[in-house]
């Protein structure tokens, strides 16, 4: 009943009753998120050979281990993830924000890896400066975040950038739109999932890891999947989980802390 209760507990409200050493670890931890992802244009550079959906498979499917690895060196993390399957009924609104959570982001890495990988590297860029406003718009209106005149000034300051930049490109910039908004409603699923950071993410990955086997048994059937053709290759395909994860893991204990709009400043 009592987890019950935290879960009803409003974004506003969780916000309030943080503590201030706990708002500075949800700034480091939303931080080194945002830094990795930040480097990740190169890692998926280097598979620029390799198919956007085949690199996003393997995401998923490499990720989900990864998280399992974890669990089973974590029991409490593993009783607590048992639990929450038994109580499915009780947590439906908690299995319903990780799903939306799990396909949203599944949507944000194909779009940014197809950009990247077919040269899309300006609208690329774009989509992660425009996130932060999708994110603080997100905040204001659905989670009802307390936006001060200075960070209202900052918002307008950044919206008008993304005009200048957006009139500069000459065309409506649709691959960064669409990652921002897949972005944006990541981040604000994530503000609704009040379950350990780890249990989440083995259920967010658990619950798309069937569509990615289901794939990659297609590609190795016609013979088209790059994955055991070079060692150098495998091994960074395998990579990308772990690289996927870590700051997903981080993003997720730094959203429990700070407030969306904070986030979208990172």
């Amino acid at each position: 009943m009592k987890a019950v209760t935290e879960w009803n507990l409003s974004a506003k409200e969780k916000d309030h009753i943080s503590s201030h050493p706990e708002k500075i670890m949800g700034y480091i931890y939303t931080s080194l998120a945002y830094l990795l992802w930040g480097f990740l244009a190169l890692y998926w550079n280097a598979l620029d050979t390799v198919s956007s959906m085949e690199i996003l498979a393997h995401r998923i499917l490499w990720g989900f281990i990864f998280v399992v690895i974890i669990m089973i060196y974590k029991p409490k993390k593993r009783r607590a993830f048992f639990t929450l399957l038994k109580e499915f009924k009780v947590n439906f609104k908690q299995f319903f924000y990780i799903f939306v959570a799990s396909l949203a982001i599944s949507a944000n890495w194909l779009i940014y890896i197809w950009a990247v990988n077919f040269g899309h590297i300006i609208e690329a860029s774009l989509g992660l400066y425009i996130t932060p406003i999708v994110s603080m718009i997100l905040g204001a209106l659905i989670l009802k975040d307390n936006v001060r005149i200075g960070v209202l000034a900052a918002m307008i300051l950044a919206f008008l950038g993304v005009l200048a930049i957006t009139y500069d490109y000459g065309k409506i910039p649709w691959i960064a739109f669409s990652s921002a908004i897949t972005s944006g409603i990541y981040g604000l699923a994530k503000k609704y999932i009040k379950t350990d950071a780890l249990v989440g993410m083995c259920i967010e990955t658990m619950m798309v890891t069937p569509f990615a086997l289901l794939f990659l048994g297609f590609l190795q059937r016609n013979h088209k999947m790059y994955f055991g053709l070079d060692i150098h290759l495998s091994l960074l395909l395998m990579g990308a989980g772990i690289l996927t994860v870590l700051p997903l893991l981080w993003f997720t204990e730094g959203s429990k802390r700070i407030s969306l709009t904070t986030i979208g400043f990172f």
